[in-house]
């Protein structure tokens, strides 16, 4: 099995290897790259908390502070991983999406303990801050790094769509899932989809990628890379020898 892995650089080769040890062939196709900013300061003494909703979040918060023991609640296992790499000590997942997150920074952080932290990238998907400021936080967004949109197709990728060499692809967000709508329609590759599957994230991600024709749109049971992963090897054990 052959899958194109849409993922940024940063994070695409990591989970190349993770799919080849299960003996999944993959091809690069990094839909967005990605850019570290000089974040300002939080406009804080004290911070209660962080919130992080990505992996380059996680990157960011370890390259803008010394601080590794304000605790830090992370949106995934794999962004809870990457934190504690980075030496954060106090690292809690929410296993979700943004509502699990939000919900999660409520029942463990009261409103009146302090400022929470949260860095993000420029453009924010999910709902996080709306889950806290509704309930009463004081939540300071930090743009920590930007992401830019591929402008075509790696030659690699292209190539193996064109030949009809791609069993899936798989979707992380739905800004990825658009960039790759666009640069194959603009590559008049749309066809190359037809005997492919999207193995996707989220239903948003899923409904981003609905204008190509694939032979079949998968959603991951949650919002987590180990779901969809999960989605992916499920797969592959139904497929006919």
């Amino acid at each position: 099995m052959r899958i194109l892995v849409t993922r940024a650089l940063e994070d695409a080769q990591d989970l190349a290897d993770e799919l080849s040890a299960d003996g999944i062939e993959s091809i690069l196709a990094p839909m967005l790259s990605v850019e570290f900013l000089e974040p300002r300061a939080a406009a804080a003494d004290v911070v209660a908390a962080y919130a992080i909703t990505s992996r380059n979040g996680a990157e960011a918060l370890g390259r803008c502070t010394t601080d590794r023991a304000t605790p830090v609640f992370a949106v995934g296992e794999a962004t809870a991983e990457r934190l504690r790499e980075h030496g954060f000590a106090k690292v809690e997942s929410a296993n979700g999406d943004a509502a699990a997150l939000a919900a999660l920074i409520r029942r463990r952080v009261e409103p009146e303990a302090g400022p929470l932290v949260f860095l993000s990238a420029e453009t924010v998907a999910g709902n996080l801050e709306a889950g806290l400021l509704d309930a009463g936080y004081d939540l300071r967004r930090i743009v920590a790094y930007r992401s830019e949109p591929a402008h075509e197709l790696p030659r690699e990728a292209a190539e193996a769509l064109r030949k009809g060499q791609l069993d899936g692809a798989l979707f992380f967000s739905p800004r990825t899932a658009r960039t790759f709508v666009s640069l194959v329609e603009g590559a008049e590759l749309t066809a190359s989809c037809n005997g492919m599957t999207a193995y996707c994230i989220s239903d948003a991600v899923a409904d981003s990628v609905r204008a190509l024709p694939w032979s079949a749109v998968r959603v991951a049971a949650a919002p987590t890379k180990r779901d969809l992963l999960s989605l992916l090897a499920d797969h592959v054990t139904k497929m006919p020898e």
